[in-house]
């Protein structure tokens, strides 16, 4: 870089310079944001009530539902005195027990354990071992595998399936539970 040139890049930084410290000393030159620097408005009635509303808790709320489970579980009852589904005799007693949870508490499924244990290529395709709760699947993209997953693309070392509606990937030796 000649003299020249160097003394051009002084000058325009020196000018990017004053630029920031002009903004940051002028506020901006933005005005005043109306409702935000005006005094708040107090309002007088004959008499002050208080309300205090405690924020919605929400974190129950954002959990995945499975759209594969009942949210309520019926279980069929005779009239009172009838026999009892199982075959004995006597009213059928009433449910007890509370439901919580955004799906009605009814999941009492153990979470689905997912591995992928190898992927390997055979007669000229890629085929991944997956293991599900303890049983080894060797599945192809497309195949349909413990029910309810899907193959959807195999690479050499990781794959992407589909548990119901939802798509998640996985590589040589990890796992989730589903």
């Amino acid at each position: 870089m000649g003299r020249r040139d160097r003394t051009l890049a002084a000058v325009l930084i020196g000018m990017v310079v004053l630029a920031v410290v002009f903004l940051l000393l002028s506020g901006g030159g933005g005005g005043a944001i109306e409702g935000v620097n005006s005094p708040p408005v107090v309002r007088t009635s004959p008499t002050p009530t208080v309300t205090s509303t405690a924020p919605p808790e929400t974190g129950q709320a954002f959990e995945g539902k499975d759209p594969f489970q009942p949210l309520v579980i019926a279980v069929p009852a005779g009239p009172a005195g009838s026999p009892a589904p199982g075959g004995s005799q006597g009213p059928t007693p009433a449910p007890t027990g509370s439901i919580t949870g955004v799906n009605g508490g009814g999941n009492t499924n153990p979470a689905v354990t997912v591995t992928l244990v190898d992927i390997r290529k055979q007669g000229g395709k890629l085929v991944a071992t997956v293991d599900v709760n303890g049983k080894d699947y060797n599945v192809s993209a497309g195949q349909t595998f413990a029910d309810n997953f899907r193959v959807i693309e195999l690479s050499s070392s990781c794959g992407t399936f589909v548990f119901g509606d939802e798509r998640f990937s996985l590589c040589k030796g990890q796992q989730v539970n589903k």
